[in-house]
């Protein structure tokens, strides 16, 4: 059984006067189907190195949630962990893949720069390039134009980049959520499988 890192949102809980971290449980039970324990990492960049360092995770996984701060999102500490899990990744020949807000850490990672897209939340749509199907969407910025060693995957009808892949990296990203897909779909385990080494 591989051990795989994933990210997770912050969510601010007022009624509490706290901040969590928050992964869909749904997650897990996915990545058991591939043989694989997910890790969660905290939203705590100082604890980052030595987590990596004791963990040796043999992929990763950018989850979705929150903006990233230069899109008007409010956690810089999940800016900067998606970070470090992307230099992390590059530096170890780590296979990453991002999910949605992930996808969009990615993309930003390299130079790219997203744009506001209406009509993506709560919904399905196709995608179409070397990924041919209907796919969930709950985001509300797509990538405008792609940085540096990037590629385009997949993309809507009006041409929104739904899926991308690096060109010098096991690196790759989605716009729609795996996770949230009832009895999970068979076409994305296998990509996940294969995208991941798993």
């Amino acid at each position: 059984m591989k051990l795989v890192a994933i990210s997770q949102r912050v969510d601010e809980i007022k009624d509490y006067k706290e901040i969590r971290d928050a992964l869909d449980e749904q997650w897990y039970k996915l990545f058991w189907q591939m043989d694989a324990m997910l890790v969660p990492m905290p939203n705590l960049p100082e604890g980052i190195p030595s987590i990596l360092e004791r963990l040796c995770p043999e992929a990763i996984v950018l989850s979705g949630g929150n903006n990233p701060v230069e899109y008007g999102g409010t956690a810089p500490q999940r800016d900067k962990v998606d970070e470090m899990l992307i230099e992390y990744a590059m530096q170890y020949s780590v296979p990453l893949l991002g999910v949605c807000r992930g996808m969009q850490s990615i993309a930003l990672h390299f130079g790219s720069v997203l744009k506001k897209v209406e009509g993506h939340v709560a919904t399905k749509h196709e995608v179409t390039g070397e990924i041919n199907r209907i796919v969930n969407s709950y985001h509300s910025y797509a990538v405008d134009r792609l940085g540096e060693g990037l590629k385009v995957v997949a993309q809507t009808k009006k041409g929104d980049i739904e899926a991308i892949q690096h060109q010098d990296y096991q690196i790759c990203g989605m716009m729609w959520h795996p996770e949230r897909v009832e009895g999970f779909n068979t076409d994305d385990i296998k990509m996940i499988m294969a995208k991941l080494a798993l």
